[in-house]
């Protein structure tokens, strides 16, 4: 499987985040709160909301590498730029899936839908239309 730079284009915050905790918990912290403010709390507690988005350990990394205290997540229009890095990539749907931290699923459906090949009489879960916008996400 080629290796694809997923943080192309990160801003530097970011990317110090993604070696504290990793590529996985990072992409779920962006998507939970990217846009907004979120507090790294002095200690991992399983009722903080961080706690719950991306786990006890990767907290503890952050509250060792950034401190307690308020971090501004960037917003990345991740949805859209995981599509375009599974388009990309070689390899299995399970391989890819594991690379980019989704199901696979949603890598067979991403690629039959860059195919033309969905299904277009599949109701849209999330009421826009498929051939408007193909990124994935109804809030991107």
């Amino acid at each position: 499987m080629t290796d694809i730079d997923i943080t192309q284009g990160w801003p530097e915050s970011l990317l110090t985040v993604k070696e504290s905790i990793g590529l996985a918990a990072t992409l779920r912290l962006v998507e939970a709160f990217g846009g907004t403010s979120c507090y790294i709390p002095a200690k991992a507690d399983v009722s903080n909301r961080l706690v719950q988005v991306i786990g006890v350990d990767a907290t503890e990394a952050l509250i060792r590498d950034l401190g307690a205290g308020a971090f501004d997540v960037p917003v990345l229009a991740t949805a859209r730029h995981k599509r375009r890095l599974i388009m990309r990539a070689k390899g299995t749907a399970r391989e890819v899936a594991r690379k980019f931290a989704v199901t696979e699923r949603w890598v067979r459906y991403v690629r039959a839908d860059e195919r033309g090949s969905v299904d277009e009489r599949q109701m849209d879960m999330f009421g826009s239309s498929r051939n408007a916008d193909r990124t994935g996400s109804a809030s991107d």
